[in-house]
């Protein structure tokens, strides 16, 4: 039997250690690999399937069981994906019947949504790093916990500010949820499968994205709006358990230890920048709550470095952005999650209030994107695997750079099938993109900086799609007269429809520029199959 170890894998209670570095220590050998997704050594697996022989029918049954539990482990992930996805588009269609049910407006009935978001964006980085310290299996369970409590919570709301501080609450899960599973999935999966396990898991997600808005609708017109919490608990529950029963137990490195006034500076500062986005898109960005805001998110910041760089054992190391490949990957990240919710946010206006569709079929007319993410993510992942990553995600942001572009061309009266073709590019853009660029990013660093780097990739985007939604907001905020003025008819609606338009189309272009940039980081990032066990990156301790 062969037997190794690795300095820079995670150490298990019962001895055995994790890690793809010890994958390549190990020469690939997809026997080791396998013990390490079922949580053993690789001494445990038996020699007739670590040498792939067919000799031992006996080893080679327990070779099946091992790659088995993979699947199991990525099943319970897809779970906790979907769920958090799901609650944050279920959500929207109802906000007309919550309003209506507390007599509340529009500014106070958004905070519903809004607070799940902020809380979801301030702590995804301190819950990435958590897992580090007390291991991804008791973060990932707990954050099950608090999210289908939380739904109960928010089902039997008394009021509006209730129901907004449980939803806050359900932020809390939703936030372990996204910062511990790519980093199971990563733990789980060597480099040679990663890819394509992260492209799995993104069809939870798209399945989420399109699910939500029609179970929403449905739920609220034949019951009522609390069901759209209440149905997480039954899938909460057996999630709960699913996930106990697969999870294998992990154990951190002895050294861990959580930097609690790290978490607390980079919360609040997160806080502050995303409140900033939400204020200056709302308010103005001359504001002085805008402006104070930002002002604060600076402060906080540079006081989060200060204490990193001074403290033994930081809850971000700051040395992970000297990897190209993790700081190119989570730049292309930002840059690419701007451009795609400029189209996301944009959409329903432009179909609403450009083209006279109802809200029903604004929100079918969208479902491309997310469809055509889901079937291509799976195959984009397992090619990464085979090529590297650096092709697949760079043509990915090209892809949805020219979807992007293709909208301006969209006629006023346009058949269906006209817009689905556009928006089916962008999608076949995100879901070429995004599973080689997380296994890129997550494959970067060390093993025990797992949870940070999920964490971080998963805070890049909740950044990204703000910067998008603030961005094209003001263009068209500053696009629109000018439109109108050329037309040089204020007042007449035809004029101001025709006039939203030519501002959307603007907003596009911008959008298409910003994805741009994505391409050129994404080119910057090397390439290599084998990249990220072959290369030593840093010294985790």
């Amino acid at each position: 039997m062969v037997a190794w170890t690795t300095s820079a894998g995670l150490e298990r209670r019962d001895g055995g250690r994790w890690g793809a570095d010890a994958l390549a220590a190990a020469g690939s050998d997809r026997g080791g690999a396998d013990a390490l997704a079922a949580g053993r050594t690789h001494s445990e697996v038996p020699d007739g399937c670590a040498r792939r022989s067919t000799s031992s029918a006996p080893a080679c049954r327990s070779r099946v069981r091992l790659v088995d539990r993979r699947w199991l482990v990525l099943s319970a992930v897809s779970i906790g994906t979907f769920m958090a996805t799901l609650d944050g588009s279920i959500v929207n269609i109802a906000l007309p019947s919550i309003g209506r049910a507390f007599g509340v407006d529009l500014a106070t009935v958004e905070w519903v949504v809004v607070a799940y978001l902020l809380v979801i964006g301030s702590l995804l980085l301190p819950f990435g790093r958590l897992g580090e310290v007390v291991s991804f299996r008791n973060v990932y369970l707990a954050g099950f916990v608090v999210f289908t409590t939380a739904s109960v919570l928010c089902g039997a709301a008394p009021g509006i500010g209730a129901l907004i501080g449980f939803r806050a609450l359900q932020g809390v899960g939703a936030a372990m949820l996204m910062a511990m599973g790519p980093a199971i999935v990563a733990r789980t999966f060597g480099p040679g499968e990663r890819g394509r396990a992260l492209g799995l898991n993104a069809i939870s997600v798209s399945i989420g994205l399109t699910l939500g808005p029609a179970l929403g609708g449905l739920l609220t017109e034949l019951a009522t709006w609390r069901a759209i919490f209440l149905v997480n608990v039954p899938i909460g529950l057996v999630a709960i358990a699913w996930a106990a029963r697969v999870l294998p137990a992990d154990r951190p490195g002895r050294r861990e230890s959580f930097d609690v006034p790290g978490a607390a500076l980079a919360s609040a500062g997160l806080l502050a920048l995303l409140l900033a986005l939400n204020q200056g898109g709302a308010g103005g960005w001359t504001s002085s709550a805008t402006i104070g805001l930002l002002l604060l998110a600076a402060g906080l910041g540079i006081a989060f470095l200060v204490v990193e760089r001074r403290t033994a054992a930081p809850m971000m190391d700051l040395r992970l952005f000297g990897v190209r490949a993790f700081s190119a990957g989570l730049a292309s990240v930002l840059v690419a999650f701007a451009g795609l919710f400029t189209a996301t946010f944009l959409l329903p206006f432009l179909l609403q209030e450009g083209s006279g569709f109802s809200p029903l079929e604004a929100g079918l007319l969208i479902t491309p994107i997310p469809i055509t993410a889901a079937l291509v993510a799976p195959f984009s992942g397992t090619l990464s695997d085979r090529i590297g990553p650096r092709l697949p995600a760079s043509l990915g942001i090209a892809l949805l750079s020219a979807g992007l572009l293709s909208l301006t061309t969209l006629p006023p009266t346009f058949a269906p099938v006209e817009l689905a073709w556009r928006l089916a590019l962008i999608g076949a853009g995100q879901g070429l993109f995004m599973s080689p660029n997380s296994s890129a990013v997550l494959g970067a660093v060390p093993r025990p900086r797992l949870g940070t780097a999920s964490g971080m990739a998963a805070e890049t985007r909740v950044v990204g799609q703000a910067l998008g939604i603030v961005v094209s907001a003001a263009v068209v905020a500053a696009r629109l007269p000018v439109h109108l003025a050329e037309l040089g008819a204020v007042g007449d609606e035809q004029a101001l429809s025709e006039a939203f338009v030519a501002a959307t189309h603007d907003a596009f272009v911008v959008a298409a520029l910003i994805c741009s940039v994505g391409i050129a980081t994404s080119l910057v990032r090397g390439g290599g199959r084998e990249q990220a066990v072959r290369e030593p990156v840093l010294d985790p301790g």
